[in-house]
């Protein structure tokens, strides 16, 4: 950020410099997500990974409640935040984990999720998350392991 406000300033506001300033900085070609995901986000890409394709009885609105984005209620009319402070506070990450132990329980032994972190995760499974995941209990602690894992929570 501090790179592209010397070069706005520098060049008196020329945006072609800016632009070049931008594609110049390494963080623009940075391959690690970076951004924390929403609670919808989070919802649908750990339903997505996990294969689920019908949602059957699992009510999403309650869901949604409990990870702090209600459907259709926004806190403002400007919707809601898409900033990490947002949702990475303490409880936002518990109720996350309450989540994801309800869903890796519906999964139950269906999946293993030492095969299913190297496919969700390519590239970006860090060893301390493959090694939680590897020595958890049960396939479902496993997964929901997984699910709350700190490279699942970022896009």
């Amino acid at each position: 950020m501090q790179r592209l406000s010397a070069a706005f300033a520098s060049s008196g506001g020329d945006l072609p410099t800016v632009y070049r300033a931008l594609i110049e900085a390494p963080e623009a070609w940075a391959s690690q997500p970076a951004k924390f995901k929403t609670p919808w986000e989070w919802l649908i890409s750990a339903t997505r990974g996990i294969g689920m394709r019908e949602l059957g009885d699992v009510q999403v609105a309650p869901m949604m409640q409990q990870l702090g984005q209600p459907v259709w209620r926004p806190g403002s009319p400007a919707g809601f935040d898409d900033i990490a402070a947002s949702w990475a506070a303490p409880d936002a990450l518990v109720r996350r984990v309450e989540v994801a132990q309800r869903i890796a329980m519906r999964v139950g032994d269906r999946l293993d999720p030492r095969e299913l972190a190297p496919k969700l995760l390519p590239g970006a499974l860090s060893g301390e998350t493959g090694q939680a995941i590897a020595r958890a209990e049960s396939p479902p602690t496993g997964l929901a392991l997984l699910l709350v894992s700190p490279e699942f929570q970022r896009r």
